[in-house]
């Protein structure tokens, strides 16, 4: 008995998930996207100053900023659903959705360097940081080069 209504509150909330999902307008999503990128971008640019020497380097600003990096990279995916590639102003070219796999293959490597930078981060060490971070913008360049107008 308990194990179905286990079962029963897992469907339930599931549903009710991807019905709330369901109910964003295109232009929520697209700016919901945005504004996670921009939040990347944020933390990206005080860290890519830091390794350029351009802004003295500070370990836990830049392990915060790794960290924060780190779950923004698993969230703007969820706003390029179906019908997101119009109805707000939007760089993201219809490739996201011709090429959905290679989309999807771009976002994973993105998350896949992550990780791995804040690790770097944790050491303190600049070089095992400087190999990291670039690890993480070769993902976000080859993201951008490939669906996203400039």
């Amino acid at each position: 008995m308990q194990k179905r209504y286990k079962l029963a509150v897992a469907l339930a909330l599931a549903a009710t998930a991807a019905s709330a999902h369901a109910q964003f307008k295109p232009e929520e999503s697209i700016a919901y996207r945005q504004g996670v990128f921009k939040a990347i971008r944020w933390n990206l640019v005080p860290m890519a100053m830091m390794v350029q020497g351009k802004m003295p380097y500070d370990q836990a600003a830049f392990l915060a900023r790794a960290q924060r990096l780190d779950q923004l990279s698993k969230m703007p995916w969820d706003g390029f659903g179906p019908g997101t590639d119009a109805g707000a102003p939007t760089k993201a070219k219809a490739e996201i959705w011709s090429d959905a796999a290679g989309f999807k293959q771009a976002a994973d490597a993105f998350q896949a360097e992550t990780p791995k930078l804040v690790a770097a981060a944790q050491t303190g060490n600049m070089d095992q940081i400087k190999a990291a971070f670039s690890g993480v913008t070769k993902t976000c360049d080859g993201c951008d080069d490939k669906f996203r107008s400039k």
